[in-house]
């Protein structure tokens, strides 16, 4: 039991970040119980006679099974080395889950004994938690798109019908009243994704035929897609006739209704495809059955040497992982960490939140967002801290505010040299940014901390192979990164504006013995 345990717990920790932050993958938290719902729902029909449904898979000798376990052993090596220093990436949580299911089911079927009927008990159950793992972006990301494109010019072309005047112009419908962004959640994939998942269960949970599986998954497809352009469509229309701001009281209540209309719609197709004698016919009582009972049960089958062989392959991978990145991080300087001093005295400071949408981009562990005045100065200042091990060492690096202004669609110069200002005995690196697209001047300073670098420095980076691998071979995981940006609006130009940010780091950063 031991490397199942372990095996699981490894997938569940590097999966529990994108379950957390990001609203489409929200539903994994629900999986696993799931999961372990139905494992526990098979071996009670199995041990109670109910017969299950039949599956017809090619057969495989038993030193395939033992080829295969060898080999997803082999790979969880170097998956669990490069996870190590990428968390959350998602070609590497698809090759865990994938190495972590087929190695339970390996096992599962060598102590399932020569049953074959006992050890499909086992299969969905195991299997069906691959709905909680995120999709690859490669796959993901043209879905989002093509989804976007067909429900914009659907709800055009169904308001327009409706009397609402709407224009499409890419991801944006324009109405008399303004334009109504389509996000990735009004794209469908949320719904579409968390009824995949229903409908897959739906069809364990009656034991319906393959056919009719297939069946309720395409109808899970249309009821997403049905009533994701009905959402829409309620949000141009709240839109056209309450204003653009009105939107936000209705788009995530909506989100709801979607979900929980998908649900009961579906739950009634699966009550409706369950055949009553497939679901409650009993295998005829006798001691073969019964042997057949007990040998599926793999709790109960004799132990063997695998398992254990398996559990000190495990030991001495996870061993050699941490001694390879602990070798490494030897050489690195001790951690330097400080943290932010809010002026909270002051009778105009204020705390703001930070959208949604950037804790799912920047997985950070803790920020804070605050506003207030001195002076002639408007003070606006970020912090944000990752711990150690929680995201990639590069993320950070790749949203800055070089990226970032340019996504928002601003101008700016600057940003190209590094300066370095003094606070409480830290050297601090920053980059510098004028926006030049507003009424004030506004200017903007930037600084990416890494706890343990051996150079106050840094660069904007992208999350590419180039990016993700060498720090693998380098030995380098997140030993803790912290961001401070600070815009401050009074400034007359760039140079009392940086004397102006370097008085005020002087008064809230403190350092962290």
């Amino acid at each position: 039991m031991l490397p199942f345990i372990w095996l699981w717990f490894v997938l569940l920790n590097d999966l529990r970040m994108e379950w957390t932050v990001d609203p489409q993958y929200n539903y994994g938290w629900a999986v696993p119980f799931l999961c372990l719902y139905l494992w526990g729902r098979n071996i009670f029909n199995l041990k109670s006679g109910r017969r299950q449904p039949e599956i017809h898979l090619p057969q495989i000798p038993a030193f395939g099974f033992h080829f295969i376990l060898i080999g997803l052993a082999f790979l969880y090596a170097p998956t669990r080395l490069i996870q190590e220093a990428n968390p959350g990436w998602r070609l590497v949580s698809w090759a865990l889950a994938l190495e972590v299911i087929g190695l339970t089911l390996c096992l599962l079927r060598m102590r399932s004994g020569p049953v074959r009927f006992g050890f499909f008990t086992f299969v969905f159950p195991v299997c069906f938690f691959l709905v909680a793992v995120p999709w690859p972006t490669l796959l993901e990301g043209p879905l989002i798109q093509a989804l976007t494109r067909m429900d914009v010019g659907a709800t055009c072309e169904l308001t327009n019908w409706l009397g609402i005047p709407a224009i499409p112009h890419g991801n944006v419908i324009e109405v008399a009243t303004g334009a109504v962004g389509i996000d990735e959640a009004c794209s469908g994939i949320r719904s579409f994704q968390a009824t995949l998942m229903l409908s897959l269960f739906l069809g364990e949970f009656y034991r319906l035929g393959a056919g009719r599986r297939i069946i309720c998954v395409l109808a899970g497809f249309l009821l997403a897609l049905t009533l994701n352009l009905t959402r829409l469509s309620v949000l141009v229309w709240v839109a056209a006739h309450k204003g653009i701001p009105a939107i936000a009281g209705w788009h995530d209540p909506a989100g709801v209704i979607i979900l929980l209309g998908c649900f009961f719609a579906l739950w009634g197709i699966g009550r409706k495809l369950a055949t009553i004698n497939s679901q409650t016919e009993v295998l005829p009582s006798s001691p073969t059955n019964r042997n057949q009972t007990s040998e599926t049960c793999f709790l109960t089958s004799a132990p063997n040497f695998i398992p254990y062989a398996l559990a000190a392959w495990i030991l001495l991978v996870e061993t050699g992982v941490e001694g390879w990145y602990r070798y490494h991080e030897a050489r690195l300087p001790a951690p330097v960490e400080w943290r932010v001093e809010w002026p909270t005295d002051n009778m105009t400071y204020k705390e703001q939140e930070l959208a949604p949408i950037t804790r799912q981009l920047l997985r950070y562990s803790d920020a804070r967002y605050a506003t207030w005045q001195e002076g002639s100065l408007n003070w606006q200042v970020i912090f944000v801290h990752w711990k150690p091990g929680t995201i990639a060492q590069r993320l950070a690096g790749e949203h800055t505010p070089q990226a970032c202004l340019v996504a928002a669609g601003h101008k700016f110069i600057g940003g190209k040299e590094l300066h370095y200002l003094t606070a409480q005995g830290l050297k601090l690196p920053f980059r510098f940014y004028q926006l030049t697209d507003t009424p004030q001047p506004v200017f903007e300073a930037y600084c990416l901390w890494d706890d343990r670098a051996n150079t106050r420095s840094f660069e904007a980076t992208r999350l590419s192979y180039a990016w993700r691998l060498p720090p693998v071979w380098a030995g380098l995981r997140n030993s803790g990164q912290r961001v401070i940006e600070i815009a401050v609006i009074g400034a007359q130009d760039s140079a009392s504006a940086q004397v102006a940010i370097q008085n005020l780091l002087e008064k809230i950063i403190s350092p962290i013995h």
